[in-house]
């Protein structure tokens, strides 16, 4: 249902760099472009992460890079406010409940690992945010292809860039055939 709202209404929620107007980088909603030269990734995804809010800093307090990309990833949610209320929250209670979910799946399944691997230390390399963000993503029909879309590696047409994901990953998808 949230693809489905009018455009002016996702706008609202956009990351920055497809609306310059908002603040948020990561939380929230990226179009896909329908630009068939330029465009290897098509598909629609709203993002949220662990965080509802965050301590604002001051331009007097110094951050490191690592010190900055930590606060960067840290931004808070954004979510979509239509004239639906009922709409709103339970967008919001379900999308937060999943990532519940899913970030006790990650977490068990590192448990698992370490035990596995007899390493109780392995647990320490996977601290609170990185577990970090759950994505909604609608991966719309694309009728026109280019040369960029295919794998390196099979020659299979993609619809998401090959790529190594940095920790866990857990997907859930529904109604596909």
């Amino acid at each position: 249902k949230f693809f489905s709202l009018p455009e002016e209404m996702k706008e609202n929620v956009e990351i920055r760099r497809h609306n310059p107007a908002n603040k948020n980088a990561y939380r929230g909603y990226c179009p896909g472009l329908d630009d068939i030269e330029t465009t290897l990734q098509y598909k629609n995804i709203f993002n949220i992460g662990p965080h509802e809010t965050r301590l604002p800093i001051s331009e007097d307090e110094m951050l490191t890079p690592m010190e900055k990309l930590r606060y960067d990833i840290q931004e808070p949610n954004v979510w979509p406010e239509t004239d639906d209320c009922e709409f709103d929250k339970e967008f919001k209670e379900i999308f937060q409940a999943g990532f519940e979910i899913r970030r006790t799946i990650g977490r068990f399944f590192v448990e698992s690992v370490a035990r596995s691997l007899q390493m109780p230390e392995f647990t320490k390399l996977f601290q609170k945010d990185e577990f970090s963000a759950m994505g909604l993503r609608r991966y719309p029909e694309r009728v026109l292809v280019n040369e960029n879309m295919y794998s390196d590696f099979d020659g299979a047409l993609l619809r998401e860039l090959e790529h190594i994901d940095s920790t866990i990953t857990v997907l859930t998808t529904f109604n596909n055939p």
